[in-house]
Formats: C-alpha cells, structure tokens, sequence
C-alpha cells in the first residue's frame, strides 16, 4: 500500500524526535523506503529515500512528491525543503533502526489494506471491517447508510449515539438524532473528508457515494488519540472497501419485506396487484388488525431522509410497513395487533411519541381494521384526519379519524354547494335573529338538539331557568316553522349547524394562522 509524507511522520516513534518541513502530496502515492545512491542522483516524486546527513547531495534535483528522511540535520536539506518534503530525525539514531522502522510502518499499513480485502472476499459484516480499523485510526469507528441506519460500529464504540455491542441494523434513535446531526452537520454533497469539532467532540466523517448517489457516512470518533491530518486520506481508502461490503449486503437483503411494502404501496397508490402481491398480502393478515398512519414532516426537518423516518417506524411497530409519500411524508400500516378495540390508541401513543415530540412531526391515524385489502380507504382516513387535525387543532400533532369523522361527514355533505343554499327558510330567520341580539337562537338550538330535545340537560348546559328555556324554545319553534319531534328534520338541521360550526372554527383557525 502507498502511503504519504504525513502518514509516515506520525508513525515515526516519539524517541526519535522527528521534525518535517517542506511541501507535501496528501495523494497515497509514496512507495516503501530506499536507500539513497548518491552521486547527485535525484529524488524522483513518489519515492522514500533514507540518507544520512554526511551523505545529503549539493545540488541533486528533488521533485515534487518525493520524501527524504534524513538521520540528523543538514544544512544542505535547507534547498530540499523547498521542493519536498524532508523529515529529519535524530543524529544519533541507527541507520539501520530507522530503516526498518520505515518498513515496519509500510508493512503495517499492508497488512490493515490485506485484512479489509480479505473480510470482502469473506463477506463478513461491515462491522468486521470497522474494528480491524479501528487501530490504524486509534480511534472507535461507525458508519450509517442514507436512511441513518447504523451499518455497524467498531468494538470500541462507545457514545450516546452508538452503543458497545451489536448495533448493526438498528436506525439511530430518534432522541439522539438532533445530537448526531449536530456533531456531523452532513452535507450530503460534500465529497472531501471532513473534520467537526463541536463541544469536546471531535469527529472525521466521510460520505460514501456510488453513481453519484449519497449512500451513506463513515465516522471516527476522537476520543483516543487527536485528530491527524494523515487520517483524511486513510478514511477514504476504508470509504473504498466500505461501498464494496455495502453493496455485497444489498444483494443479500431479503425480499419478504420489500414485496409486501410495494403490494401496500401500490394498493394506496390505486395501482392493479398482480397475483404474487395478493398472496403476499393475504398472508400478511392472517388476523391481525391495522391502522394507517401518515407522517408529516415538519419544515424544519424537510430536508431529513425518508428513509431514516421509514425505518426507524418500523423498529419501533414491528410487522409495520412504511414508506415514502411524496417528498415530506411517509405513510405506516402498522399492526396494532389485540389492541385494534378502543386500546389501540395507547398502542399508537406509545410508538410515535418520539416522532411526534423530539421530531415535531404531525401524524394522522385512521381507524383499525383487519384487512391490509382496504389499505387505500385507511389511508384516506388518515390522510383527513391529518387535514383537519392541521386545520382545527394545529397544536395537537396527533390526530385520530375518529375524532374527526363526524365533521368530516359534514364537509363532505355540503362541499359541492354553498352551505346557505341548504338552509331552510326558519333557519335563516334565526340567523337574522342572532345578529341584534345578545340571545344566540342558533347556539340554543343546537345544545338543545345534542341533547336529544331533553329540557332538563339544555337548561342546565345554558344556565338558564327551565321556563327561561322553555319561552326562548317556543319563539324557536315558532320562527323555524318546522317539526322538531321529525327525526329527518332533527338530522338536517344537526348537519347544517355542524357545518356553521365546523366553518366558524376554520375561520378562527385561518385568522390564527396570519396573526
């Protein structure tokens, strides 16, 4: 393996006091060491040479690239220092000591590049590749895929984002991600490795792309040994091997959850099954029962990948089925299992809290069923009970159907018609009414129709007197001009208030909204 001027310098044992000047190639294109001929020979880029300060030439040509070690010091190297780098060590080290010194940290280097093309050749995990570099880096070791799931950690992590043990496979939590993204501020189009220092914590991160797609993040934590610049160029080799495991683990993933979610993506999407996914999806059932949930981001969060959210649902519901729904959201068929009767919503609570708290996110959740057949009617529910919830209640986040279902029974009834065209001709007059007076007929009315015409509950929800009641219900009565015992007209007018209400409300909301 070739290596660099920095990378042999920060090898070099603290006893022999090493100094480096002069300019250097980052490139790993340093070949093992050499002894230098003399004569005036030249230093050719790319080469090692050892020489000892009695033996450094006048005036021989140094390219660019090239790296003299020198066993004391020189005036002569003064020129050298301009062109290339030279690295000077003590005088009185042994010329054969530093040779083999110089040796030993090329064969260190070929022994760590062997290891990683072995454990490819092997198709072991990416973790195996992480903890054999862990030494070269002194430093623990983890990489995430781009939907931030953890692809595996070297045995010396150790942090609140990754833990010590096997990590492999597991999203990064949701309560550390604002942490992560603040010590590792990626950037999914910077190529270079890059070094953040937040706090005490210092980390090299490197994102891996294949065809130009950003597939993932290697990360070195400094909590050994500080930061070496000879470190950046290493982390791309590892980079390098690390694309190759990846996409060797891409082509061992199993299918069974991917067929499923395409089958369910398609049924909300209204695309025709084919035979197998109907297969799939029968024997997805199999008694369960589901909810549909739908995922909103925040803006905040609208540049955070799908696919993080997508898996880190469905380790949380496990049996779930997530995925992406345009480029802000993501929709979840979770199996919610015995809990699909009223204990359902617990269940749900309990799993999107962290979504719904630490991330900000607004969800809609449909009503359980136990058929995945329906999942495009669940996903409508979900979808109204994420409209209205943003609508009427912005502050809640979470929104159930069947807190909205009623209302939006109504707003459906009458969207395609202007509400005060299905007002009844007593109606109206009530309206009119309303607008000189401080007695609201209208709000009367309505407690007094939720009540089921019940005088006692009407009274006591108004504060008012029963017979205040009963004279204000007999001028009601008198300018509505309809029958109010009619069960048909009971309904009709419930609808028509609901909507009034369902309208004024919205109204508030707007008017809240541009404040």
């Amino acid at each position: 393996m070739n290596l660099n001027a920095d990378i042999v310098f920060d090898n070099l044992p603290p006893e022999m006091n090493a100094k480096m000047a002069g300019p250097k190639v980052l490139e790993l294109t340093l070949c093992r060491p050499e002894l230098y001929e003399g004569g005036g020979a030249p230093f050719e880029a790319n080469r090692l040479y050892l020489v000892n300060s009695e033996r450094v030439p006048q005036r021989a040509h140094a390219e660019r690239g090239s790296v003299i070690v020198c066993i004391g010091d020189s005036p002569l190297l003064e020129r050298y220092r301009k062109s290339c780098s030279v690295i000077v060590v003590e005088r009185d080290a042994s010329f054969y000591q530093v040779f083999n010194t110089l040796q030993r940290i090329f064969d260190g280097y070929d022994r760590w590049e062997s290891e990683l093309r072995e454990a490819i050749d092997r198709n072991e995990d990416i973790r195996a590749l992480l903890t054999c570099s862990e030494p070269v880096f002194g430093n623990p070791l983890f990489a995430i895929d781009e939907d931030f799931k953890i692809l595996g950690a070297s045995g010396g992590v150790v942090t609140p984002l990754v833990g010590r043990g096997q990590t492999d496979g597991k999203t990064l939590g949701v309560d550390v991600f604002d942490q992560f993204l603040e010590l590792h501020d990626l950037s999914m189009y910077e190529r270079e490795p890059l070094v953040l220092t937040l706090l005490d914590q210092t980390t090299l991160n490197y994102n891996l792309f294949e065809s130009d797609a950003f597939r993932g993040c290697l990360t070195v934590l400094y909590e050994a040994r500080p930061y070496r610049p000879s470190d950046k160029p290493l982390i791309e080799v590892l980079g390098k091997y690390l694309l190759a495991a990846m996409q060797q683990l891409a082509a061992r993933a199993p299918e069974g959850i991917g067929s499923l979610r395409q089958a369910i993506q398609a049924l909300v999407e209204e695309r025709p099954l084919d035979s197998v996914e109907r297969d799939v999806i029968a024997a997805a059932n199999d008694g369960r029962c589901f909810v549909c949930a739908r995922l909103k981001l925040s803006n905040q969060l609208e540049q955070l990948p799908l696919g993080f959210v997508r898996n880190a649902i469905e380790e949380a519901f496990p049996g779930g089925i997530v995925f992406e729904y345009h480029r802000n959201s993501v929709v979840a068929m979770l199996d919610v299992g015995e809990s699909g009767g009223s204990g359902f919503r617990a269940a749900i609570e309990k799993g999107l809290e962290p979504f719904v708290n630490a991330m900000a996110m607004d969800v809609g959740v449909s009503s359980p069923y136990n058929d995945l057949l329906v999942a495009k009617s669940l996903f409508l529910q979900a979808n109204h009970a994420l409209d209205l919830g943003l609508l009427f209640d912005p502050a809640k986040r979470l929104y159930y159907f069947e807190d909205y279902a009623l209302r939006e029974l109504v707003m459906s009834s009458v969207q395609d018609m202007r509400l005060e065209l299905l007002f009844p001709e007593g109606l109206r007059r009530l309206i009119e009414h309303d607008k000189d007076s401080s007695t609201s007929y209208i709000e009367t009315l309505r407690v007094y129709l939720e009540n089921n015409l019940s005088i006692a509950k009407t009274s006591s929800d108004l504060f008012v007197h029963r017979s205040t009641l009963m004279e204000r219900l007999a001028r009601i009565k008198r300018e509505l001009g309809l029958n109010l015992d009619d069960p048909d007209v009971q309904l009709r007018l419930r609808i028509l208030l609901k909507a009034m209400q369902s309208r004024t409300e919205l109204r508030s909301a707007q008017e809240r909204k541009q404040v």
